[in-house]
């Protein structure tokens, strides 16, 4: 099967009855979830020996490399593991998603 026709079918089938079922029941399961078992383990990421954390902080954040460490390593914090809020998880994905754009535009340009 060619790529473009296994795309096609994909799409298909994420637009079927039972493509909107499977989203709904993952919906419904992520909402289900305790917010612990949300939490995203940056240490098991490669990418954070690349990347300049301290860097990410100051830039997207305008906060210490120190926060940004807290947050990422899910220290305790009052009696619980720190993590980013809504707004600040938002906000990390805008960040690395700025990094990889500028990543590709200098790849592009070599």
């Amino acid at each position: 099967m060619a790529e473009e026709d296994l795309i096609k079918e994909i799409m298909e089938r994420a637009q079927s009855e039972e493509g909107a079922r499977l989203a709904d029941e993952a919906v419904a399961r992520f909402k289900a979830s305790k917010p612990s078992e949300r939490i995203f383990d940056f240490k098991k990421q490669d990418i954070l020996k690349v990347l300049k954390v301290s860097y990410i902080a100051e830039r997207f954040f305008g906060r210490s490399r120190s926060w940004l460490c807290h947050k990422l390593n899910h220290d305790i914090k009052n009696g619980k593991p720190d993590d980013f809020s809504d707004e600040e998880r938002k906000r990390l994905k805008d960040a690395l998603d700025t990094i990889a754009y500028e990543i590709q535009i200098l790849s592009d340009n070599l």
